[in-house]
C-alpha cells in the first residue's frame, strides 16, 4: 500500500491556505485537510478534484463565517 502526501497552497478570494493532499492505492483519490480550518475535510477522485474541491471547501466556510458574524442568530437562513 503506498501512500502519497502532496502539500499545497490553494488560493481562494479569501486569500491562501496550506492544504495536504493525502492518496494512497486503496482509496483511489485525494483526502484534502488544511490546519488553518479545525475539521476541514474534502476528497477528489484526482488531484485536480481535490484541489477544486479544497478551493470550494475553503471559501464556503469562510462566507459562511462572515455570514454569522455579520447577521444576528434570528434573521438566519432556515434550511428545511
Amino acid at each position: 500500500m503506498k501512500t502519497q502526501k502532496i502539500e499545497a497552497h490553494i488560493k481562494t478570494k479569501f486569500g491562501s491556505f496550506l492544504c495536504f493532499f493525502d492518496s494512497n492505492n486503496q482509496e483511489k483519490g485525494f483526502t484534502v485537510t488544511s490546519p488553518a480550518v479545525q475539521g476541514f475535510v474534502t476528497y477528489g477522485p484526482t488531484l485536480t478534484a481535490a484541489k477544486k474541491m479544497a478551493k470550494n471547501g475553503l471559501e464556503f466556510h469562510y462566507e459562511c463565517t462572515l455570514l454569522e458574524q455579520c447577521a444576528p442568530r434570528t434573521s438566519m437562513l432556515q434550511y428545511a
